[in-house]
């Protein structure tokens, strides 16, 4: 097991490995970066400075205003159990502790290694991505009802920047609410719903309002909620 420092900033867990800084996303299939492997419990694993579509350190730096050096995906996330906490996320090559408190949330496939959870919205069992590269949450936009509450500037690597109404939706989760701001994905990105067979994206928002364990190994996601005084910023 092998703890690391976050930080978590506009919407994105930034995680120290080896003098490196990554984004860590579990909405990307790939991981790419300017070191030539990531070590993480003895384990190695090579990356090179080019992830899908071309994108690089360079550029996803570019995109998210951040300056990183590479981001982290689900071909190395999937190896592990990992826990993540207000300033810390950690690793573990077996199932992690889970709390009496814990709500457990079930994992029922997943999309290019990307894994797809199901949540409750309008009554009814919805499978949903779940993106930690994600600041913004995304539904299918049948399910964004009532009006919108502004807008949010977001980016996705093969397209880039652009801006899109977001609304606030009820989520039920383990009975109870949550009301989480989602956004409506671009025409050109709606097909990504499509392929996982999924009506939306739940990004990092979740992680301000519950610890979170993403087990790989059990295929479940563990929620804790936060104590009241805290918040993962």
């Amino acid at each position: 097991m092998t703890t690391f420092d976050v930080k978590f900033l506009d919407g994105h867990i930034i995680v120290g490995i080896n003098k490196f800084e990554y984004i860590v996303d579990t909405g990307s299939p790939v991981s790419f970066g300017r070191a030539t492997t990531i070590c993480i419990n003895g384990k190695s694993f090579p990356i090179f400075d080019g992830g899908l579509h071309g994108i690089t350190a360079d550029s996803i730096s570019t995109l998210s205003g951040l300056q990183v050096d590479g981001l982290i995906g689900m071909n190395i996330l999937a190896n592990f159990d990992i826990q993540f906490t207000r300033k810390q996320i950690t690793f573990s090559n077996s199932p992690l502790f889970q709390t009496d408190k814990a709500i457990t949330v079930p994992i029922v496939a997943a999309v290019m290694g990307i894994p797809i959870i199901l949540l409750s919205i309008a009554q009814k069992n919805r499978r949903i991505f779940f993106d930690t590269g994600a600041k913004l949450s995304y539904l299918s936009d049948d399910l964004l009802v009532g009006n919108s509450i502004g807008e949010v500037d977001d980016f996705y690597p093969s397209i880039g920047a652009y801006k899109t109404k977001v609304y606030k939706i009820d989520v039920a989760i383990n009975g109870k609410v949550e009301s989480l701001i989602f956004g409506s994905l671009p025409s050109s990105l709606r097909i990504l719903l499509q392929l996982g067979q999924t009506e939306g994206i739940i990004g990092t928002e979740l992680l301000t309002k519950y610890y979170v364990t993403l087990s790989n190994l059990n295929k479940t996601l563990i929620l804790e909620p936060l104590d009241e005084e805290e918040s993962f910023d």
